[in-house]
C-alpha cells in the first residue's frame, strides 16, 4: 500500500510540473499576442495600411502600404521560382529516385538547408547576387535569396506529403501500366495537395516576418512604391526594425508589428487546416 500512495504522489507531482510547464508554454505567446493587440491595435486603420510613410522623422506618421507592396512582391517573386522546384524535386525523390543511398543524401541536405539561419541566406545574398552577379540591392536579388530560403522547406512538406498517400494505390495504378509520370500528375499530386500547399504557406509566412535576408539584399529606409526589379524596396520586418532602432514612433512600430503578426496567424492557421484536411483525404 505505501509504494502504491507513493507512486500515485509522484504521479500527481509529474503531472501537475507537466500542466504548469504547458501551462506558461501558452501563456508566453498569449501575452505577447495580447500585448500586440492592446498597443498595436489602435494605430491600424485604412490610411495606415493604404499611405506611405510621411511626418518628420519619416516614418514617424502616415502608413506601410509600400512596406505590405514590397514585402508580398518578395514572397509572391520567391514562389514562382522555388515552388516549381520544390515540387519536382519532391516528386522525383519520391517517384524516380531508387537508390537509398542518394535519397537520404538528398534530403539532408534539404533538412540541412531548411536548418540555415537566415541570416546566412542573407549574406549569401549580398555575397553571391549583390555584390558578384552585380544584382545591387534590389527586389530581383531579393525575390532570388527569398527562393534559395523556401526552397528546402517546400521540398520537405511536399515529399512528406507524397510519401503519405496510401502505397496501394501507387501499387494498383503501376500494376494497370500506367507510366510514374502520369501517376504523380493524375493520382500522387492531387491528393497530395493539400499538405504541399500548407508546406507553401509556412515557408511564405516565415520568408515574410524574416528581416535578414532582406535587409542586406533588397530592403530600403523609404520607398514610394513600386516594384522596378532592378530597384530595391521597402518591406515590413525592416520598415519595424528601423522604427525601432531609431525611435521614430513606437505607436507606428506596434501597428507595423501587429500587421506581420496578424499576417503570419492567418498564413499559419491556413496551413493547419489544410494539414488537417490532407489527413482526412
Amino acid at each position: 500500500m505505501g509504494e502504491r500512495a507513493a507512486g500515485r504522489r509522484t504521479d500527481r507531482v509529474v503531472t501537475t510540473i507537466a500542466w504548469g510547464c504547458g501551462l506558461a508554454g501558452l501563456a508566453l505567446p498569449l501575452s505577447i499576442l495580447g500585448y500586440l493587440l492592446v498597443n498595436g491595435i489602435s494605430g491600424v486603420t485604412w490610411d495606415f495600411l493604404t499611405q506611405a510613410p510621411a511626418g518628420r522623422p519619416l516614418g514617424s506618421k502616415g502608413g506601410i502600404w509600400p512596406a505590405i507592396q514590397g514585402t508580398l512582391a518578395l514572397v509572391g517573386g520567391g514562389l514562382i521560382l522555388s515552388l516549381p522546384c520544390a515540387i519536382g524535386g519532391a516528386v522525383y525523390l519520391s517517384e524516380y529516385c531508387r537508390h537509398q543511398r542518394l535519397e537520404k543524401t538528398f534530403r539532408f541536405a534539404a533538412d540541412f538547408l531548411a536548418s540555415v539561419p537566415a541570416l546566412l541566406f542573407g549574406l549569401w545574398g549580398f555575397a553571391f547576387l549583390v555584390v558578384a552577379c552585380s544584382f545591387g540591392i534590389s527586389l530581383r536579388a531579393g525575390i532570388v535569396t527569398l527562393a534559395a530560403e523556401m526552397f528546402p522547406v517546400i521540398l520537405l512538406g511536399a515529399y512528406a506529403s507524397l510519401k503519405a498517400v496510401d502505397p496501394a494505390v501507387r501499387e494498383a495504378a503501376l500494376s494497370l501500366g500506367i507510366t510514374r509520370a502520369c501517376l504523380a500528375r493524375r493520382i500522387l499530386l492531387p491528393r497530395a495537395w493539400p499538405g504541399i500547399l500548407a508546406a507553401t504557406l509556412l515557408a511564405a509566412g516565415h520568408a515574410a516576418g524574416s528581416a535578414a535576408p532582406v535587409l542586406f539584399t533588397a530592403s530600403v529606409y523609404h520607398s514610394r512604391g513600386g516594384l522596378d526589379p532592378s530597384a530595391p524596396v521597402m518591406t515590413l520586418p525592416t520598415h519595424l526594425y528601423h522604427l525601432v532602432t531609431e525611435g521614430l514612433s513606437m505607436r507606428q512600430a506596434y501597428a507595423t508589428a501587429f500587421v506581420i503578426v496578424a499576417g503570419l496567424l492567418v498564413a499559419n492557421s491556413a496551413a493547419l487546416l489544410l494539414r488537417r484536411r490532407g489527413r482526412a483525404v
